[in-house]
């Protein structure tokens, strides 16, 4: 029940632009009537409406799994250095003083001599990439991928 509400929400939240419009709806499920720019918003909007119930699941996962913390953690959406858009969601861990600055984790991906592809995820206190600084003593724990 709460997956259908889930994903209920979520698909109004998707289909919601920032500009205030709506999408038009055409047959093929939801993934086909959403653009580029819809997803991006839509991981920032689910990120800030759903986080807290998110980071909830994963604590209550990972205890199940005896790899619980004793740290504050805090689910932030995941930005991709050079588009300025959310691309995911992570969940970070650390003191709850340097968590409250958390705002992001920033994404900077690279290629290891052409064979190896390589990603950092980098807690951050913005969610703008350029002039982000990293916030020290705090990791990422969990990646949250989006089905759609």
């Amino acid at each position: 029940m709460k997956k259908k509400i889930i994903t209920a929400v979520l698909g109004i939240c998707l289909t919601t632009t920032a500009f205030g419009g709506i999408l038009t709806t055409q047959a093929g499920g939801l993934s086909s009537i959403l653009g580029g720019a819809a997803k991006i918003g839509g991981i920032g909007i689910v990120v800030n409406k759903f986080g807290p119930q998110i980071d909830s699941f994963l604590n209550k996962l990972l205890k199940q799994n005896n790899l619980s913390t004793e740290y504050t953690t805090k689910v932030v959406p995941i930005i991709s250095i050079g588009t300025k858009g959310y691309i995911g969601a992570a969940q970070v861990t650390g003191p709850a003083s340097s968590i409250e600055e958390v705002k992001a984790v920033t994404q900077v991906e690279g290629s290891f001599n052409g064979m190896v592809r390589v990603k950092g995820l980098v807690p951050v206190n913005s969610t703008n990439p350029v002039g982000a600084s990293r916030v020290q003593g705090v990791g990422v724990s969990a990646i949250i991928d989006l089905k759609i």
